[in-house]
């Protein structure tokens, strides 16, 4: 009996897991990055 619910658990979660994935995103590499320097004067 407890045998079937954890089978019967692990197979939901895992059929709802699965649904939630979304469609892949291409993510483009040659975006620049604008890297700004910021320097602090202690006086």
């Amino acid at each position: 009996m407890i045998k079937k619910f954890i089978i019967i658990i692990l197979l939901l979660s895992s059929v709802i897991s699965c649904g939630k994935k979304g469609d892949p995103k291409y993510v483009d590499p040659d975006k620049k990055v604008e890297i700004k320097e910021v320097s602090i004067n202690l006086t």
